[in-house]
């Protein structure tokens, strides 16, 4: 279990990190749903999200290990991306982020909403903490935590 899990603003700087962290986290799911890895295409993909004064580097204990995109909204916390490297998967870190928003969420009683690719084992972790699939698409699940249903 970690001990020290903080958060920094992500800069420019962070750019081929936070690529190197999408690619090493989604290459496994992308292959599972998809049939294939294009470095090419999710090169695109990332470039097409990434805007890093929107994200935040994940630390554990010290060490970068990730980043996060969350919108604060007036009707809900959108969670937009929470990606790992994949060896600091499984270790806590997510879920101790995820609690973090939820009870954002519960002191302002409003509800949390993210997606995740059907193929992500991820969804079982949204789950456990209480959140309810609302909706799907071709290739993602839309999930929703809300105080009422804590």
């Amino acid at each position: 279990m970690p001990t020290q899990i903080d958060k920094r603003p992500a800069s420019d700087a962070d750019t081929d990190f936070a690529r190197s962290v999408h690619h090493q986290a989604y290459r496994d799911v992308v292959t599972r749903q998809y049939g294939v890895w294009d470095v090419s295409a999710q090169d695109d993909f990332f470039a097409g999200d990434w805007d890093a004064p929107a994200f935040e580097i994940i630390n554990c204990d010290g060490t970068p290990c990730g980043y996060l995109c969350v919108e604060d909204c007036d009707g809900d916390i959108h969670v937009r991306e929470i990606v790992l490297l994949p060896e600091f998967q499984g270790r806590g870190i997510g879920s101790r982020i995820l609690r973090e928003i939820i009870e954002r969420a519960r002191l302002r009683r409003i509800p949390v909403r993210l997606g995740t690719h059907l193929a992500n084992r991820a969804a079982n972790l949204y789950r456990r903490l209480g959140f309810r699939q609302f909706a799907q698409t071709e290739s993602h699940i839309l999930f929703e935590w809300r105080a009422d249903t804590d």
